[in-house]
Parts: C-alpha cells; sequence; structure tokens
C-alpha cells in the first residue's frame, strides 16, 4: 500500500488573478516576491503562495467528496461549507470551533485529518494556561514559483460595475463602481507532498498494536480522495476569481515518485532547469517516477497521459 507520494509539477499560466491581495481603496495588486535566481542574481516577480494551493487542494477534495464519488468519506460542519474553522459544529445557527479529542476529530473529518487544525484555547483561570490541539498536515505545498529563465509578465486592467440603482447626481465614476485588477502570466513550478502513511493516524498511538482510529477501507477512500484532489488542483482549479478568470493553464511536465516502503524526500523544484536529474539522484532506491511531458529522462516511467499517472496512485491505494 502507499505510504507517501510527492509531485514536481511545471505549469504555463496565463492571465491568472492567485493571490490578488493588496487591496487600497478600488486597486487589487497581486503578490509580488523576490528571490534568486540559478546565478545567485536577485529577481522579482508574481507568486502565488502555498497556503493557496493547498487551500485548493482542500476544496478539490470537499468537491469530490460533496458531489463526486467519494459521498461516504465524513466531513465537519465547517469543512462541509467551505469554512477554515475546524473541527466545527452549528451551534444555535453559527458554525463554531469546537474542542475534541483528536481521535473523534479524524473520525468525523477527513479534512481535519488530512489537512490539520489548530484549535487555540483561551486560558480559563490564573492556573490554566490555555494548551492548544494542534495537528499536523499531512498534505504539504511550496510556493508556486516562476521557472527561472522564462519572462513573467503582470498589468493591472479596469473593471467597472454599472448600478442601476446609483443616482446619476452621484457621479459617472460611482455608477460605473470602477475598480482595478492585476492579472499575470508566466511559467510556474510547485512541489507538494502526501503523507499517505499518517492519514488516519495519531501520532501518541504509535506505541499501540494499530495506530490508526479508522478502519482499512475508509484509509483507503480518503488516500483516493487526497489524491485525486490534486487533478483538479493542476487542471487550473484554484483562485478567487473562478467565475470570471479561470487560468489559462497548460500543463507542461508532471513527475511523481511514490514509495510503499517508507518516506521519501521532498522533490527539486522545477522552477529549476536541471530538476529531474537531481531529484532521481537524490531519492531512494524504493522510491518509483512516473513522469509525463517532452522530456526523456533516465530512471523513470513515462506516461502518454496525466490521467495514467492518477490510475497508478489510485491502484495502488485501494491495494
Amino acid at each position: 500500500m502507499l505510504k507517501f507520494v510527492t509531485l514536481a509539477v511545471k505549469v504555463q499560466l496565463n492571465v491568472h488573478d492567485l493571490n490578488n491581495e493588496t487591496v487600497a481603496g478600488n486597486v487589487t495588486d497581486i503578490r509580488v516576491m523576490e528571490f534568486l535566481d540559478e546565478n545567485g542574481t536577485r529577481r522579482e516577480a508574481p507568486a502565488v503562495s502555498g497556503r493557496m494551493l493547498k487551500h485548493w487542494h482542500y476544496e478539490g477534495m470537499r468537491h469530490l467528496i460533496l458531489n463526486g464519488l467519494y459521498t461516504s468519506v465524513p466531513l465537519c460542519a465547517g469543512c462541509k461549507v467551505g469554512e477554515p474553522i475546524r473541527p466545527a459544529e452549528i451551534k444555535n445557527g453559527n458554525l463554531k470551533q469546537i474542542a475534541k479529542p483528536e481521535e473523534d476529530a479524524i473520525l468525523s473529518c477527513v479534512i481535519c485529518d488530512v489537512h490539520g487544525y489548530l484549535i487555540a484555547r483561551e486560558a480559563e483561570g490564573e492556573s490554566d494556561r490555555g494548551i492548544s490541539a494542534r495537528r499536523t498536515s499531512r498534505a504539504m505545498f511550496s510556493w508556486l514559483m516562476p521557472v527561472l529563465g522564462p519572462e513573467t509578465t503582470s498589468t493591472q486592467v479596469i473593471h467597472t460595475r454599472v448600478s442601476q440603482i446609483r443616482e446619476r447626481g452621484e457621479g459617472e465614476q460611482a455608477a460605473q463602481m470602477i475598480f482595478n485588477k492585476s492579472y499575470a502570466s508566466g511559467i510556474y513550478a510547485f512541489v507538494s507532498a502526501l503523507d499517505v502513511d499518517r492519514i488516519g493516524l495519531v501520532e501518541l498511538n504509535l506505541g499501540s498494536s494499530n495506530p490508526y482510529v479508522i478502519n482499512n477501507n475508509d484509509r483507503k477512500n480518503r488516500i483516493k480522495v487526497a489524491i485525486e484532489a490534486y487533478r483538479y488542483l493542476i487542471s487550473g482549479q484554484m483562485g478567487a476569481s473562478l467565475s470570471h478568470a479561470i487560468p489559462h493553464m497548460n500543463q507542461i511536465e508532471v513527475l511523481v515518485a511514490y514509495s510503499e516502503v517508507g518516506p521519501l524526500p521532498f522533490p527539486v523544484s522545477p522552477m529549476y532547469s536541471d530538476y529531474l536529474s537531481k531529484t532521481v539522484g537524490l531519492f531512494p532506491q524504493h522510491a518509483k517516477f512516473l513522469y509525463w511531458g517532452q522530456e526523456t529522462p533516465e530512471g523513470v516511467i513515462k506516461k502518454e497521459k496525466i490521467s495514467e499517472i492518477f490510475d497508478e496512485l489510485l491502484s495502488k491505494a485501494g491495494e
């Protein structure tokens, strides 16, 4: 059975507005990061945080559970409606985070299990320190960074929302509701790792005969939905403006490594030109590599379709 999965993905993104975070009045600007190229020269370009990728992987899982083939996989009330408050329940018509034992949180919600949570508990007296409860994420993501070499561009455009109820006396700008948003284009890369072996596991139970709090069939379904969500992520289903600014995504390379023995290192980022050979040279012998793209790297199994990579991972998850 699968123990660990890593992904290294290179994509072209045209006209995206991911991580539009800087807001000043009616102007929304895209996040720009400083980084070094392979010669150590400082560069600056639009980038997307790993928190954004992690959120949209979670959204992919939620979508598959509520509308797909995994309706039997449980979600807590917060994760069911897409709120970051977890674990949560609805009390008196309001969504509230609930402090509960880790075993109960895992049993009641796959997102709490796979993506983790933090319950910050306030002190209730002078002698109480308010110890928080935390479960670390089994899904880990890098930033989405520009590939070194190709240009990355961004521009700001003007949008208008014509209001029918504004009085013309307030001025044309008020009636049109003018606002500015930034969009960027470039070739990007990210890496991700899924610690499959720790899904459903409580670390404090590692000394027991069975550290998992869910049965084997439930674990398989959770692993499958976590793997399947990556397919939606690399198709471009990410960002806050999917209603009007779906990224023009073109997949360039996908390198997946998996292990049925134990954990794996993180892959070298595809933002570097020699990531394929370095990743293969870094990984242990029990790692199995699946690759889709234009290169013919040594030591990997080349697939004709990206779906063939997911088919093999899902098959291994079901064993």
